[in-house]
C-alpha cells in the first residue's frame, strides 16, 4: 500500500515537471546558453544531436558543458543542442517519440526500460561506482543499519530510488517511505529520520547546513554491496542501429571534455556556476568544487575504462533487480551495451 500511495504521488509530480515551462515542448532542441568555440568546421556539415539533460545546470555535468564550450562536440562533427531536463518517468519516452536523441539516466532505470517490445542501448558509462548513500541523525536513534527500522525514510521520486528500495527489501526493513523531491529540508526539520543522498550532492549539502559528519549515521551503499553504477548514457535501438559512429562520437568528445575539466577545475568551474546563475539557480562555488571532485573520482575508477559500462556492473543490477525488486527483461551485455 505504501508503495502505490508513493507511486501515484510521484507520477503526479512527474506530470505536473512536465507541465513546467522548462519543458515546455516549444523549447526542444534549444541551444545552450553559452557560446561554443570556433571549430572550423561548417554548422551545416554537422550532425545535429539533441541531448536531455537530466538536471538542472552543476557540476555533475561539467564534462559536456566543457565539450560543447571548447568546440570538442563540432570536432567529432556533431552540433549538440541541450534540451531541459524532465521529470524521470518521462525522459525515455521522450526518446520513443522522437523529441530527443539521448538521455542520461541511472543503471538501474535503464535496465528497467526494456520492456513491452521498447528498448534502450547503453552507448557510454559516466559513473563507474554509485555514490547513493542513506543517512541518519544519531540523535534520531539511528546508530545502525537496524535502527531503520521503524522509522522515516525519504525516498526520492525519480529512479534512482530502486537501489535504496532493494536494500530495504534485501535487509528485510520496514520503514514508511516519504517521496522527496530534491530538497534536504524535510531531513533538516527532522520530518523524516533517514534520508537518500548522493555523496556528490546532498551528503555536502547537509554538512554545508551545519550538520556534523560525527553526528550522522552513513550508510554507503556502494561499500555494502550495492554498487550500481550511477548515470549512464542512452538511445533508442533503433537510433543506435542507425547512428553507431554518432553514438561513439558523441561519447569520444564527451569524455574528452571530462578529462579537461578535471584539468582545468577552476575554468569548468566558472563555466558551470556561469551557466547555474544564468538559469537562476543558487551558484555555489564550495559546493560545485566538492561535486566536480567527486565527479572525478566516479568516472576515472582504476581497473575501469572511463566512459564504458562492465559487465560485472551490468550483471549485478540484473541480479539484484530480480531477486528483491521485480523480474525485469534482461537483454545479453552485448546488446545492451554494444561495442561495435
Amino acid at each position: 500500500m505504501r508503495f502505490l500511495r508513493m507511486t501515484a504521488i510521484c507520477f503526479a509530480i512527474a506530470l505536473l515537471l512536465l507541465s513546467l515551462p522548462a519543458c515546455n515542448s516549444k523549447q526542444e532542441g534549444k541551444v545552450s546558453d553559452f557560446e561554443q568555440s570556433e571549430s572550423g568546421v561548417p554548422n551545416d556539415e554537422l550532425f545535429v544531436l539533441r541531448f536531455r539533460q537530466k538536471w538542472h545546470p552543476q557540476a555533475q555535468f561539467a564534462g559536456i558543458y566543457m565539450a560543447i564550450d571548447k568546440g570538442f562536440y563540432a570536432q567529432y562533427g556533431i552540433d549538440l543542442r541541450l534540451q531541459p531536463h524532465a521529470a524521470d518517468s518521462l525522459v525515455f519516452r521522450t526518446l520513443y517519440n522522437k523529441n530527443t536523441d539521448i538521455v542520461q539516466m541511472d543503471l538501474i532505470s535503464g535496465i528497467m526500460e526494456n520492456k513491452d517490445g521498447l528498448r534502450v542501448v547503453n552507448i557510454g558509462q559516466v559513473s563507474q561506482n554509485s555514490s547513493q548513500l542513506l543517512i541518519g541523525k544519531k540523535n534520531r536513534g539511528i546508530n545502525s543499519i537496524a535502527d531503520f527500522n521503524g522509522k522515516k525514510i525519504g525516498l526520492w521520486c525519480s529512479g534512482s530510488h530502486y537501489i535504496s528500495r532493494i536494500f530495504l527489501a534485501k535487509e528485510k526493513l520496514d520503514m514508511e517511505i516519504v517521496p522527496v523531491n530534491w530538497s534536504i529540508n524535510l531531513f533538516t526539520s527532522n520530518a523524516i529520520d533517514v534520508t537518500n543522498a548522493m555523496r556528490f550532492n546532498e551528503y555536502n549539502q547537509l554538512l554545508q547546513a551545519g550538520l556534523k559528519e560525527e553526528d550522522l549515521f552513513v550508510a554507503d551503499l556502494s561499500a555494502l554491496g550495492y554498487n550500481i553504477p550511477d548515470d549512464g548514457f542512452y538511445v533508442s535501438n533503433d537510433f543506435y542501429n542507425e547512428h553507431k559512429d554518432i553514438c561513439k562520437r558523441f561519447m569520444a568528445a564527451t569524455m574528452d571534455g571530462w578529462h579537461y575539466a578535471f584539468a582545468h577545475p577552476e575554468e569548468a568551474l566558472d563555466l558551470v556556476l556561469r551557466l547555474m546563475r544564468k538559469n537562476n539557480i543558487p551558484a555555489n562555488r564550495s559546493h560545485q568544487s566538492w561535486m566536480l571532485n567527486e565527479m572525478k573520482m566516479l568516472i576515472l575508477v582504476p581497473d575501469k575504462t572511463p566512459g564504458r559500462l562492465t559487465k560485472a556492473d551490468y550483471l549485478r543490477a540484473v541480479s539484484l533487480l530480480q531477486e528483491f525488486y521485480q523480474p525485469v527483461k534482461a537483454y545479453p551485455f552485448e546488446e545492451f551495451c554494444p561495442n561495435d
